[in-house]
């Protein structure tokens, strides 16, 4: 779970053996034989991770909401990736795809290979990789012989190394992107594995819809209020910020009544270090059948191919100090009611307009907690108009105006260079 940190970026020019391209979602990357591993976590915040933390530095290597960009005029372009999957214990974890986007259309799904397992213990003190090939390649092709900009969405629970990119003509880092920059934190509701396409995670649904340039720093299982993570908001440059907390914490059972609303506090007050004046999104979760009012910690059955994911304590407990899920949206509208009247930039969403019990006749939750592919569509053009619409929490209106030289926080990678709009450089590995 080591690995030799780099310059945490906005956007990162990676030059290759073929060509260049902008790295885009990311927040470090990580130096690996032949190429650069995106991780979504500065790397010298791995020093903070708790002992049992190889689960924890595993998910944050996965590769939701990343992306590169580049500019071609070639038909077909290969990407030369390694892609490695996670395990656990014997679960073998999600295995996503490629996605290029040509001019805002996106073109057939590539299935991303599986180079290497990471097998990782359910407790999360152990990992062990598995080899299986040194890379693959990822032809994307019917790109079009115009020249064009060209978007792909990496696999979203899959590590991905990049390591090369070649064509019949030249591929170029696109331009950095002048959207207005949304930083996003939640759970595995927000990382979204269970969806097959990397474009068809409600943030990546949400954020194109809005017209913004996403950072998704969903975590599954791993949305804890973690300080190190707040610390990461508060170093990058944002324009929107969103938080999606609750169900991790009640599922875990690693909060209580009397601990969650003040670490939330903790939480927000660390990003508003670089983000004093920045809006906040901060979001409640999504109706949990069954496990409304039980507190942690987790179950899950198996039967056969099929598995349900439950709370598994004693609701007893409750008047003991427990936290259940519909206690938690208590509490973080009573945050943000406090904030608010403080006079902070900061929104409820209710977590219950993104699905709630009026819904489950029109969708369902295969395992009883994540939703399916249709849900995470919907739950995407709903945070996208509940929050970024001409009437939501913080319309694209309000946070359009706030120009990049603008923001309170300049990304360290452009701190001291001359040009300030310009991306970083990543040599070519060697």
């Amino acid at each position: 779970m080591t690995g030799e940190a780099a310059t945490a970026t906005s956007a990162l020019v990676v030059e290759l053996g073929g060509g260049s391209v902008l790295l885009e979602g990311h927040l470090d990357v990580m130096p690996v034989a032949g190429g650069v591993r995106p991780v979504r976590l500065p790397l010298d915040a791995w020093r903070f991770f708790p002992p049992a933390g190889e689960l924890l530095g595993a998910t944050v290597s996965t590769a939701s909401g990343v992306r590169i960009r580049f500019d071609t005029d070639a038909q077909q372009v290969e990407l030369r990736v390694r892609c490695t999957r996670l395990q656990y214990d014997e679960l073998p974890g999600p295995r996503n795809t490629f996605v290029a986007e040509v001019n805002g259309i996106d073109l057939e799904p590539v299935d991303a290979p599986i180079d290497a397992l990471r097998r990782i213990t359910m407790l999360g003190d152990q990992a062990t990789d598995l080899p299986r090939s040194e890379s693959s390649a990822v032809v994307l092709d019917g790109l079009g012989t115009h020249e064009k900009s060209v978007t792909v969405w990496f696999p979203q629970g899959l590590i991905v190394d990049l390591l090369d990119v070649m064509a019949a003509t030249p591929v170029r880092a696109s331009a950095p992107s002048a959207a207005a920059r949304w930083i996003h934190h939640g759970s595995s509701i927000s990382h979204c594995v269970e969806t097959p396409h990397p474009t068809g995670t409600w943030p990546v649904v949400a954020a194109r819809r809005a017209g913004l340039d996403l950072v998704n720093l969903g975590f599954g299982g791993q949305c804890m209020l973690d300080p190190f993570v707040a610390d990461a908001i508060a170093a990058q440059p944002a324009d929107v910020i969103s938080l999606k907390v609750g169900i991790n914490i009640v599922g875990a059972r690693s909060m209580d009544q009397r601990t969650f609303a003040p670490a939330l506090h903790g939480f927000l007050d660390r990003v508003r270090t670089g983000h004093p004046d920045t809006p906040i999104v901060l979001a409640s979760s999504i109706f949990w059948p069954g496990s409304e009012d039980t507190p942690g910690p987790p179950g899950v059955e198996f039967e056969e191919e099929n598995v349900r994911c439950f709370a598994a304590g004693d609701p007893t407990d409750v008047a003991k100090g427990a936290l259940t899920l519909a206690q938690s949206r208590l509490q973080i509208e009573h945050v943000v009611r406090v904030r608010e009247a403080a006079g902070e930039n900061i929104h409820y969403l209710d977590g219950l307009a993104l699905y709630g019990p009026d819904d489950t006749d029109r969708f369902t939750l295969p395992d009883g907690l994540h939703p399916d592919a249709a849900l995470y569509a919907e739950m995407g053009a709903r945070w996208a108009e509940l929050a970024f619409g001409a009437r939501g929490l913080v319309p694209m209106s309000a946070i359009s105006g706030r120009a990049r030289g603008a923001r309170s926080t300049p990304s360290f990678a452009r701190a001291n260079r001359a040009d300030p709009d310009a991306a970083p450089t990543c040599p070519a590995p060697r």
